[in-house]
């Protein structure tokens, strides 16, 4: 198996997750409040999606069986849902991209207005807000009268020294330094604060205690959480082999090995969207060894092959509830090296005087494999039953010995 073809396997695998989520998308009403364009509160329910980017869309009905509404920026001054305040917004956004492989050399801001629902961060005699773009782009936003004036950062490509660099436009420094100039002490602090959530919101925090003045709202920012788990049960692998100069291991039949397989498992639950996404990873062992013969004429050759992995996996989590129950899909790549490795061949001549040679089946095995992850499991409070394909580029490493190891994995986890 070759990278790229690796790398189209784990993109169409990991579409396949983000589709899948407006595809499992339901209804979560919960109560809440808008409020109306003339400053009434109208109470009822909110659909909650716990919205990983700010919504340009929310739904509303006032009690659990009326019909549902929906309501834009425009439509309304604001909403609330459990511990998350919204509020309508006109804004300016910057639209360069956020991925440094399209990183441009302009320092000034591409700008487009946006409007959407700005998630309040902190709310008082000073207001900051965030806005996460459907792009993944986060940004920021203090409250300057009626209007929300966008804090400036950008991130571009300079020349220095004959060298490219990442250059920084930090205008929000200067900002806030403005905005907040009733507390002159938190200077240095403004020049240390990141444009990040968490880094943001301290310093408004900080300002707060400064001034003594009161907070009206706060958001605490969410972070992501770690679990980890055990995890065993079985493999079942297979061993192919491609070649037209080694028929004795291509025309050979392995039968499937199966055998344990354990390990443990850290999985970063990301924030919003219920924890429905996470980072899963994993250092497992694995092992499989197999026997097979090929005769000709000749001779006939046995062959035995058999390797025990340490591995790490990494995969991308997409998990949908269901009641008491949750499904979840994985998709990502192993990293595995060969910790003990039985390479053996025998050949037996079957004219004249009988002769027996012993030699490696393989030279040079490859004692790095790089596979292709996909699993189906169910999970049910700290238990969860897995089903597991994996694909990896196989033992051999020769031009003109290509080999492919196929792995299925029933597998049984705990999280503490």
């Amino acid at each position: 198996m070759q990278l790229k073809d690796l790398v189209k396997r784990i993109a169409a695998v990991t579409l396949f997750l983000l589709i899948l989520q407006p595809v499992f998308s339901q209804e979560n009403f919960v109560p809440g409040y808008l409020i109306r364009l003339n400053g009434d509160t109208l109470r009822g329910f909110v659909d909650y999606r716990n919205w990983s980017s700010n919504p340009d869309q929310i739904f509303f009905r006032q009690s659990p069986g009326a019909p549902k509404s929906a309501f834009t920026p425009l439509s309304i001054l604001g909403f609330s849902v459990l511990d998350e305040e919204y509020t309508g917004a006109i804004v300016e956004t910057e639209i360069s991209s956020a991925n440094i492989n399209n990183f441009g050399h302009e320092r000034e801001l591409q700008i487009q207005t946006d409007t959407t629902f700005l998630q309040i961060m902190v709310k008082g005699a000073k207001s900051i807000s965030y806005y996460r773009t459907s792009t993944g782009k986060e940004q920021f936003y203090v409250r300057q009268g009626p209007s929300w004036e966008l804090l400036v950062y950008k991130k571009y490509l300079q020349y220095q020294d004959g060298q490219t660099l990442i250059g920084e436009n930090k205008k929000f420094v200067g900002q806030l330094t403005i905005y907040l100039r009733d507390c002159p002490e938190l200077q240095l602090k403004i020049n240390q604060t990141g444009y990040q959530k968490n880094s943001l919101e301290n310093l408004f925090l900080a300002y707060y205690k400064c001034t003594g003045s009161a907070i009206s709202f706060h958001k605490k920012t969410e972070k992501t959480t770690l679990e980890i788990g055990v995890m065993a049960g079985l493999s079942v692998t297979s061993v192919n082999f491609t070649s037209s100069s080694f028929p004795q291991l291509v025309n050979a039949k392995y039968p499937n090995s199966e055998n344990f397989t354990a390990g443990v498992a850290f999985d970063i639950i990301l924030p919003r969207n219920h924890g429905k996404w996470s980072i899963c990873n994993e250092l497992a062992f694995s092992s499989f060894k197999t026997s097979g013969q090929y005769a000709d004429k000749y001779q006939t050759t046995y062959t035995t092959l058999g390797f025990s992995y340490l591995e790490m996996n990494n995969m991308l989590r997409f998990k949908y509830p269901l009641g008491k129950v949750a499904i979840y899909l994985n998709s990502g790549i192993s990293n595995g090296y060969a910790i003990t490795v039985k390479n053996y061949k025998k050949t037996v001549s079957l004219f004249g005087p009988q002769t027996v040679e012993e030699a490696n089946a393989i030279n040079g095995p490859r004692k790095w494999e790089l596979g292709f992850l996909a699993g189906l499991g169910v999970k049910f409070h700290r238990f969860s039953l897995e089903g597991r394909y994996e694909l990896t580029n196989g033992i051999a490493d020769q031009v003109v010995l290509k080999s492919s190891v196929n792995r299925v994995y029933i597998l049984l986890g705990f999280r503490f």
